[in-house]
């Protein structure tokens, strides 16, 4: 990571660092083996959150301005919840919530974003899609500035070929210019950067959640739509 300092971190995970803050919630896990590091979520009940995350900054003690983010990964299968890698500000709050990352979402019940995307803030832009009409959504998320929840700035997958299940090295670019998301050397994406002065932390993780947006709630913020699973 970085380009614009000469602050970088590298990590070939063939031993524990203390670099990383390691989070579990409700019966999943992290291991680590032969230079892999792996997150389980789960087996859970529906009504839980079920999360195995790693990251590097809490709460406003956040180390990273526009840096680069690289990993190689896989996922062993494609599950219900969410899985995503990159940078985040760690806030669920609406007005204050900054991602720039990769985020896999999956739902068993009605929920507008199934699919892999590239995520900067409420821009998305999609890469994989599961089901449902991604140019439909997009039309009416472009129509109406964004009051979803989300702007998607194409009608088109990138890269509906892609099997998240292989390894692939994921970059993430963040500039002041834009956030530019390449998956094996190939541009799939390019979003609009945060707002000046944002600091974020490298955050890779599973669960059993899809995030709900109502403008009406009470907390002003993301709510986890939790899935059971059945299997780690």
């Amino acid at each position: 990571m970085g380009e614009t300092s000469p602050v970088e971190f590298f990590d070939d995970f063939n031993g524990e660092s203390d670099h990383w803050n390691y989070r579990t919630d409700n019966y999943a896990s992290i291991s680590q083996e032969k230079s892999i590091l792996r997150l389980c979520s789960g087996p859970t009940e529906a009504l839980y959150y079920s999360n195995a995350e790693l990251s590097d900054g809490l709460f406003d003690d956040l180390p990273w301005v526009e840096k680069t983010f690289e990993a190689k990964l896989r996922m062993t299968g494609i599950h219900y919840g969410s899985a995503g890698w990159g940078f985040w500000n760690h806030t669920m709050q609406f007005d204050k919530n900054m991602c720039m990352w990769f985020i896999h979402l999956q739902s068993r019940g009605p929920y507008m974003l199934q699919g892999f995307f590239a995520q900067v803030g409420k821009h998305l832009y999609p890469i994989k899609i599961y089901r449902g009409n991604i140019a439909l959504l997009s039309y009416a998320s472009r129509l109406t500035l964004g009051k979803l929840g989300v702007l998607i700035h194409s009608a088109k997958p990138s890269l509906q070929t892609l099997d998240l299940t292989e390894w692939h090295i994921y970059r993430v670019e963040w500039r002041k210019t834009g956030v530019n998301f390449h998956i094996d050397g190939n541009l799939v994406a390019r979003l609009p950067p945060p707002a000046q002065g944002t600091k974020a932390r490298a955050d890779i993780w599973i669960d059993n959640a899809v995030f709900g947006y109502n403008p009406r709630d009470a907390g002003r913020v993301y709510r986890h739509l939790t899935q059971e699973k059945r299997a780690r």
